[in-house]
């Protein structure tokens, strides 16, 4: 009897999806939640754990804006996040680990987005009606401060750019772009040296819906289209006709920025853009991206750090199993992309500098301000320290030919801390994924099976509160009628 083994042991190129059999790069996966492939290569990795920052601030209740002020002056560095209300929105600030209302001065339009721009050792926050701004992150302006708050348009959203602050969204120019004075001895002006500039009204590509700067351009997104401003013109052509659904989509790459969008049907996705050209990154995630529910567009919220951009997308469906509050995971460096998903939804995110660690943080939609990656499970009001779920689904394999019926009677996993998963198959595609055996053995875990079929697919998943690493298995063939390509 002829036996072989086939080995799978490399991860590398992460998840790739909507690609034949016979061209899916070995070291591919078709679907992966809450595993990474940059932390170790060639291997799938569990994600870091969640953790409260503070204690929940009110329950049930979404967090509408999150920032770190830093005072380059005095060093200090408050953590502010506003919270929806029953007829406003309050600001709180992180004090010592308890979060502390700001009282009158500190709230805000119920229900609105609030984004912060921190200029001059003072942050501004708008929400599209109204506009303060604080030196301390407690008490907050309306009328005066280095900002000139009083005189400043109401718009959702501003960015410091050359020395000037940048604002859209104001009601009803939603076309236009205001800017303030450049700063004399340490202020800004609204009435003075300011202006404005009309951004190709009337051509039906939307509102401005976000503000973004790459080397020499700020960047001006509509709906439907993507502009440049450098300065002293606008361009005549548009840098791309797509664009983004809100400010919270636009994250930092190293030079460059990263968006969602979803202007048109075939055109939802990730795009990478450095202010000259632009290109969309996420075909290999194309089946999770055509997932994502129509209604959750405009909730897209992403973060990006120059090392790994991320969106959270909110509930999808892939391949007939549900997955909740998901976050879609790409690094720069390695360019492979994962799939996590968290116990609750993440509404917008910011970095935290917590005394010397920095840290990544996210606010949600039930009044919390949480950490991620860090630690190995999860914690969430009412429920501390939650395992983490995993599951690696490897590409279809035909075995070199798809045309003649095989017979697999064993099946090896490779894990690390892996002794909680269980493994799964599907056979030609066309049923759900049974399960076969559990994982034993980091090392020896054989499970004996026959699996007889056209194209086999395979499936690791479990619980784990540890860093569980999947390395590969091995299928073993003992009868073999042709031949067999690696």
């Amino acid at each position: 009897m002829k036996i072989q083994t086939i080995q799978h042991r490399d991860t590398s190129n992460g998840i790739l999806q909507m690609v034949d059999n016979n061209l899916a790069p070995k070291n591919s996966v078709a679907f992966g939640l809450n595993m990474v492939f940059d932390r170790k290569i060639g291997r799938a990795t569990i994600r870091g754990g969640s953790a409260l920052i503070g204690a929940q601030i009110v329950n049930s209740q979404s967090i509408l804006g999150i920032h770190q002020f830093y005072s380059s002056s005095n060093g200090t560095r408050h953590l502010i996040a506003v919270v929806n209300g029953a007829s406003v929105s309050q600001i709180y600030r992180l004090e010592t680990g308890t979060w502390t209302s700001t009282g009158e001065s500190g709230r805000m339009t119920k229900d609105k987005k609030v984004r912060f721009t921190t200029y001059l050792d003072t942050v501004m926050a708008q929400d599209g009606v109204d506009s303060i701004s604080s030196e301390d992150g407690t008490t907050w302006d309306v009328t005066g401060g280095d900002l000139d708050i009083g005189n400043c348009p109401n718009g959702i959203t501003s960015i410091e750019w050359r020395d000037r602050i940048y604002v859209v969204g104001v009601s009803p120019y939603l076309d236009r772009l205001y800017y303030s004075s450049i700063p004399t001895s340490g202020s800004i002006s609204w009435s003075v040296g300011n202006g404005y500039i009309d951004i190709e009204p009337y051509q039906g590509q939307g509102d401005i819906t976000g503000l973004w700067k790459v080397p020499g351009y700020l960047l001006i997104f509509k709906d439907r289209a993507l502009k440049r401003w450098n300065g002293s013109s606008t361009f005549p052509d548009d840098l791309c006709n797509i664009g983004c659904p809100s400010q919270e989509s636009i994250v930092a790459g190293k030079t460059t920025a990263f968006f969602f969008s979803a202007s048109f049907k075939k055109s939802i996705g990730i795009y990478e853009t450095n202010g000259a050209s632009t290109v969309k990154i996420s075909r290999p995630i194309q089946e999770i991206i055509e997932a994502i529910d129509a209604s959750n567009y405009t909730e897209v919220a992403g973060y990006g750090d120059g090392e790994v951009a991320l969106w959270s997308v909110g509930d999808i469906t892939y391949d007939g199993i549900s997955y909740s509050n998901v976050v879609i995971y790409y690094h720069l460096t390695t360019r492979t992309w994962s799939v996590l998903s968290y116990p609750t939804k993440f509404l917008n995110f910011t970095s935290y500098i917590d005394s010397t660690t920095l840290k990544m943080i996210a606010g949600n939609n039930d009044g919390e301000v949480i950490e991620l990656f860090t630690g190995n499970t999860d914690s969430i009001t009412g429920s501390l320290l939650k395992p983490i779920e995993y599951a690696l689904q490897y590409q279809p394999t035909d075995l070199g030919n798809r045309s003649v019926t095989k017979n697999i009677s064993k099946i090896s996993t490779l894990t690390k801390n892996g002794t909680e998963g269980k493994v799964f198959a599907r056979i030609d595609e066309k049923e759900g994924f049974r399960e076969i055996g559990a994982i034993n053995d980091d090392y020896e875990n054989v499970i004996n099976t026959s699996l007889t079929g056209h194209t086999f697919e395979i499936r690791i998943a479990g619980l784990t509160s540890t860093v569980t690493e999947i390395i590969g298995y091995d299928l073993v063939l003992p009868n073999i009628n042709s031949t067999i390509k690696q």
